[in-house]
Order: structure tokens, then C-alpha cells, then sequence
């Protein structure tokens, strides 16, 4: 019995150093897709559910991830901070500002726990207010069911970003959005121009390809925490079994949308085959087998 009791004693640790150690890093990962909407090639970074974490000293490997791939814009879809520890949330302000120092335009839309921080009754709606004042003035571009035009590569591109509803992330059900919802918040997509959507929940990836988006970002499902290798995730933070869209990438109806694993955890911090990644994304043009663009 003492030799079965020392066996789980020392699996048991080993687990928790494991997981300890998981917690402390991130990948690149990389993804590469085209379109005939682009004349040159167009990088972004996707930043999703960093929840205040830190990677080294003031989140330095993360920042020189991003420098290293020279991004024409940096896309945050949510959950930068965890909504009732108010008092980390300098520590995402402090990773944003230095992002904004890197002279490259950064847009960001509401996550679910950035959405419960406003709330009238948060107890974390003054500390946020401040917060979000901070992000405004260090040049972030705040889309929150609103829309802009950004210059890249030639091309001219329009982001739009989501606020879901704070119903579509209740727990113990399946998550629903109206199908007009996005036309009701965001208006008409651009069918001239390449349209990204910043979207936190991909559980409504067929919504945001059937609006026209030509490229969503998400986040959210911080991958479904445990990964089965041949079976993907286990459950999602509304704990939905094996969710469609845990992470990666996929192709609706033509249209792209890519999920972040995230880069933080909150409430359960756990990872298990499932490592947190800064992701990259290139839009390159489309050719006619000759060299040329095609046109739209």
C-alpha cells in the first residue's frame, strides 16, 4: 500500500511541476491564407485571453515575439484582464502601452470579461473606466460594435469588432445569437474591402462568415484547457463538450476565422497539450498563375 501511495504521491507532483511549467510559456503559431481583396501581403497579430499574464520580466518574450514578426496591425478580440482583479489590471495597460510603442496600429473589441467590468454594477466599473481612458490615450483603437478603415500594403481594409451580448457566455448551455445580430450591431459588411471581424466567442463562426467577414479572430475557449491528441478539446469555458471551434484554423462557406488558444488562464489554470500561443497571420494576394493579383 505504501508503494502505491508513494507512486500517485510522486505522478501527482510531477503533474503539478508540469503544469507549472507549461504556464510559463507560449508558441508561435503561424498561419498563411489569400485573398484577391489584397494587392501585397498583409501580417497581423492575434493577441487573445492574456487575462494579465506575464511571460518573464513586463512580458518581454512575448513583446519580442511580436517585434520579430513585424505585424502591419495587432487584432486583440478580448479578455486582456480577468474582470474582478481589478488591481492586475495595469499589468495588461503596461503590455499594451509597450505594444503601441511599437509603432504598429492595434485595434481591440470587448471580451466577455472587459463587457462584465462595465456593467453598472460592477465593483470593478471605476477601476475599468480608468483603465480602458489609459488604452484610448497610448492609441489603441477601441471598435466595440463599430467599424474603421486601415491602409495596408496597398490595400485598404476594414475592422470591425463585436460585443456579444454577455448572454451568449452563459454557463451549462449551448451559446445563442440572433441571427441579425451582427447586421444590427455592425450594419453591412464591406464586400470591396477586405473585412476582418474581431470576434471574442467563435461559436458563432457560421454567423461571421454569413455577415462577410472575409477573416474573423477569436479567442475565448483558451483552446478547451485539456487537450485529447486525436480528439482535440474536452470542454469549453461554458463547459460545452468537445467544442467545434476550440483553436486553429477554419474555413466557412470560403471564408477564414482563427481561434487563439489565448495566452492566459483564469479561475481553472490548467493546460494540458494545449500550450498558450501568440498567433501570426499572413493575407497574401491572389495570382493568376502568372505573377499577377487577381481582381476583385
Amino acid at each position: 500500500m505504501n508503494i502505491i501511495i508513494g507512486i500517485i504521491s510522486v505522478i501527482v507532483m510531477l503533474s503539478l511541476l508540469w503544469q507549472h511549467q507549461e504556464l510559463k510559456k507560449f508558441r508561435v503559431t503561424q498561419y498563411e491564407t489569400k485573398s484577391p481583396k489584397v494587392r501585397s501581403e498583409i501580417k497581423m497579430v492575434l493577441i487573445s485571453d492574456l487575462h494579465s499574464f506575464t511571460y518573464g520580466i513586463n512580458n518581454q518574450p512575448l513583446l519580442e515575439a511580436v517585434r520579430r514578426a513585424a505585424p502591419d496591425m495587432i487584432l486583440i478580440p478580448g479578455d486582456l484582464i480577468v474582470t474582478k482583479k481589478a488591481e492586475t489590471y495595469k499589468t495588461a495597460l503596461d503590455f499594451v502601452q509597450a505594444l503601441c510603442r511599437l509603432s504598429v496600429p492595434v485595434f481591440f473589441s470587448n471580451g466577455n470579461h472587459e463587457s462584465k467590468a462595465e456593467l453598472p454594477d460592477s465593483d470593478s466599473l471605476a477601476a475599468f473606466r480608468q483603465y480602458r481612458g489609459e488604452l484610448e490615450r497610448c492609441g489603441v483603437r477601441i471598435l466595440n460594435n463599430e467599424s474603421c478603415m486601415l491602409q495596408a500594403g496597398g490595400t485598404m481594409v476594414r475592422i470591425s469588432g463585436l460585443e456579444l451580448p454577455l448572454t451568449c457566455y452563459q454557463k451549462g448551455r449551448k451559446p445563442y445569437l440572433k441571427e441579425d445580430e451582427l447586421m444590427r450591431r455592425l450594419g453591412s459588411a464591406s464586400k470591396e474591402h477586405l473585412q476582418i471581424l474581431l470576434a471574442h466567442h467563435p461559436a458563432f463562426a457560421e454567423q461571421y462568415a454569413a455577415w462577410g467577414a472575409d477573416l474573423t479572430v477569436c479567442g475565448h475557449n483558451h483552446g478547451g484547457l485539456v487537450c485529447i491528441p486525436g480528439l482535440g478539446s474536452v470542454i469549453s469555458p461554458q463547459f460545452v463538450p468537445f467544442p467545434k471551434y476550440d483553436a486553429g484554423e477554419f474555413t466557412v462557406d470560403g471564408r477564414k476565422i482563427y481561434i487563439s488558444r489565448g495566452l492566459g488562464t483564469h479561475t481553472f489554470h490548467i493546460r494540458v497539450f494545449n500550450r498558450a500561443e501568440l498567433v501570426v497571420i499572413a493575407v497574401k494576394p491572389e495570382t493568376d498563375g502568372k505573377g499577377a493579383s487577381q481582381k476583385v
